[in-house]
């Protein structure tokens, strides 16, 4: 219920929203070809960008300067 907003939205934020929309077309893609190794390959791709959570983070100081 309670959400902690000051939580960064985390190291590879970038990586999982460009997997999961290639994994989205190719899923897309297969289903409309009917071919499974497609939408295989789409699973594949969303358990990689799934694991990406659990590498570890750089122990960084502060990003942009913002002196906290």
């Amino acid at each position: 219920m309670l959400l902690d907003r000051g939580r960064k939205a985390g190291r590879y934020l970038e990586w999982k929203v460009r997997i999961f929309s290639v994994a989205a077309v190719l899923a897309l893609v297969g289903i409309y070809m009917e071919s499974g190794w497609m939408t295989g390959a789409a699973i594949g791709m969303l358990v990689v960008g799934m694991l990406l959570r659990f590498l570890p983070a750089d122990a960084e100081g502060p990003e942009d300067g913002d002196g906290e």
